[in-house]
């Protein structure tokens, strides 16, 4: 069964991308960021490579970068190193439904910085958009001392 990429922009200023292997779960989050967050455009994928190669291509623009820990074609790992790699003052956040803290990887890409955060599923709308506005804010205290 061949999955399709899900990416849908909306309209504002920096992206957050949401990146999931569950179309459901993209289309929650991506809804409730554009109902609740100003200032933010949204765009989501069902394919970490395709995800990575949106941020390639705009990584100027992007904040922050949500996503899933297992799927089936890269990890969430290894897409957020591969993002912080480009860009070091992007925010990352990685969820998962697996206890994370005996994940040897996971504690190695946690002391070198390619995970700001992470969030334990199920999560909550609210979560999850607190945690994206306080990655958000970090973001924008980088930016701040860059000036």
């Amino acid at each position: 069964m061949v999955r399709l990429a899900l990416m849908k922009v909306t309209t504002n200023d920096k992206i957050v991308g949401i990146v999931d292997d569950e179309i459901d779960i993209t289309e929650l989050f991506q809804d409730a960021l554009r109902g609740n967050i100003e200032g933010i455009s949204v765009v989501s994928f069902n394919d970490p490579s395709l995800a990575l190669e949106h941020y390639i291509k705009n990584k100027e623009n992007y904040a922050l970068i949500f996503s899933d820990m297992r799927m089936p074609t890269m990890s969430g790992l290894e897409l957020l190193k591969k993002v912080k790699e480009l860009n070091p003052h992007i925010r990352t956040i990685l969820v998962s439904a697996y206890n994370m803290q005996v994940n040897s990887l996971f504690q190695t890409y946690l002391k070198e910085g390619a995970i700001d955060s992470v969030i334990e599923k199920p999560v909550t709308i609210n979560r999850f958009c607190q945690k994206v506005r306080d990655e958000g804010q970090a973001y924008q205290l980088v930016l701040n001392k860059q000036k």
